[in-house]
């Protein structure tokens, strides 16, 4: 009984801290309530762990998602502006308010036409991060290696691949690169699965998120800060709709040439920010996690990629020297990826909302702009038929759900045999 109550104890507090962790990281950061839209903060472990005596790298699999981008419609910036201006024009606005219409007037600008388009930083998020993975991995592009290069047929995708490219090649002249975006790939690398889709729309998980954003998401305080007439507020403002465009043209802000300039992050409250990203942050996890509102299967979305990058390694490592196989795409692919796979605990199913970024699920930990995965492949010679591999995420080595004598190296054997397994357990 004693030991019962101790482990309880000891939950809780794990809870507590985690909560705590994730809250005060935010106010100490701002920009990780971008969650997707936080920018790439480059690798976070700068030293990695040395590879067993013997082994060397010979190949590389990779997903990432495209680099720092617009927000994608021109709605999400106009919509905002225009309800702004219209309280201006009858007398509705605060100081607050008016200054905040002038800066999103500038932010207009900034964005025009270019929406959902790559960004100078997401450009140089992607070549910070080829440079990086030839430098710690020199054997694979070695000489004339050879390349392979994919993209989903979205310009700042494409755009994000050439930028790794372009970098890879001022590194090494020699190397053999195809690059293609085409339609035909998109099973793999950008699918919607409709049948999936369909229990993110049934009636008891709306029910469940609504209730949940009702008692957690307060809009109101924001309102009075920007507008100076409560009558004006309840009749004319979509309260939580303009508090969301806000947040989000706040927390986009860091991908783009203004983010030095401007920020709107002082019209929120370090509460606000907090809960604004909580709000965010479950409903990834709905959509792509393994909740148990939608039967744990939303990861289940990226089967068709996790074989792809199986069945590629297992022919690739059949070569001599192959080189590399680098896929270029988006967020909606690497989080639930990485939650199929089980990568850092994140295929955890979690009954209650509240509880979701206590037990450790966080969207800025895993998909930021350019976010991405790295398969290293490892062996001591051609012969060698015992191949070993490490994950990296975001240039930072992960742990599998999987028992491992040489961590955070894995034979490949195991991690083949547990996600075939998982995959073929699946019903469609």
């Amino acid at each position: 009984m004693k030991r019962t109550i101790f482990s309880v104890l000891l939950l809780s507090l794990f809870i507590t801290a985690s909560a705590q962790e994730a809250k005060q990281q935010i106010i100490a950061n701002h920009y990780l309530a971008g969650s997707t839209y936080y920018a790439y903060p480059g690798p976070q472990q700068k030293v990695l762990t040395p590879a067993p005596k013997g082994e060397h790298p010979f190949y590389i699999s990779h997903y990432g998602r495209h680099g720092s981008r617009y927000l994608t419609s021109k709605e999400e910036y106009s919509e905002p502006l225009a309800v702004l201006r219209e309280a201006e024009a009858k007398g509705k606005l605060t100081v607050k308010g008016q200054e905040v219409m002038r800066k999103l007037e500038k932010i207009n600008a900034e964005a025009a036409n270019r929406y959902g388009e790559l960004t100078k930083l997401g450009a140089e998020q992607h070549k910070g991060i080829a440079k990086r993975m030839v430098q710690n991995f020199p054997e694979v592009f070695a000489d004339s290696a050879v390349i392979e290069a994919k993209s989903t047929v979205v310009i700042r995708c494409i755009l994000s691949m050439e930028n790794e490219l372009q970098q890879m090649l001022t590194m090494n002249p020699k190397l053999k690169i195809t690059h293609d975006a085409s339609a035909h790939d998109l099973y793999y690398m950008n699918l919607s699965d409709p049948n999936l889709n369909k229990l993110c729309k049934e009636k008891a998980v709306d029910s469940t998120y609504n209730a949940w954003k009702k008692e957690n998401v307060n809009s109101y305080p924001l309102m009075t800060r920007l507008f100076n007439d409560t009558a004006y507020i309840n009749k004319n403002v979509n309260m939580d709709k303009l508090n969301y465009q806000l947040f989000s043209i706040a927390t986009i802000l860091q991908n783009t040439e203004l983010r030095n300039k401007i920020s709107l992050y002082d019209i929120f409250t370090d509460s606000e920010l907090y809960d604004d990203w909580r709000y965010e942050n479950n409903w990834w996890y709905i959509h792509f996690g393994a909740c148990p509102l939608t039967e744990a299967k939303m990861p289940y979305s990226q089967r068709y990629l996790l074989r792809n990058i199986i069945e590629e390694a297992d022919s690739c490592i059949a070569l001599p020297k192959p080189g590399a196989t680098l896929r270029f795409g988006h967020d909606s692919m690497v989080m639930p990826l990485v939650c199929l796979m089980g990568i850092n605990g994140y295929d955890q199913q979690i009954k209650d909302l509240n509880d979701v970024d206590l037990k450790g699920w966080r969207l800025y930990d895993v998909v930021p702009m350019a976010s991405n995965l790295q398969f290293i492949f490892y062996r001591k010679n051609v012969k060698d038929k015992d191949v070993l591999v490490k994950v990296l995420l975001n240039e930072k080595e992960v742990k599998l759900p999987l028992k491992t004598d040489i961590a955070p190296y894995y034979h490949w054997k195991d991690v083949k045999d547990l996600y075939n397994a998982k995959l073929a357990a699946y019903k469609e």
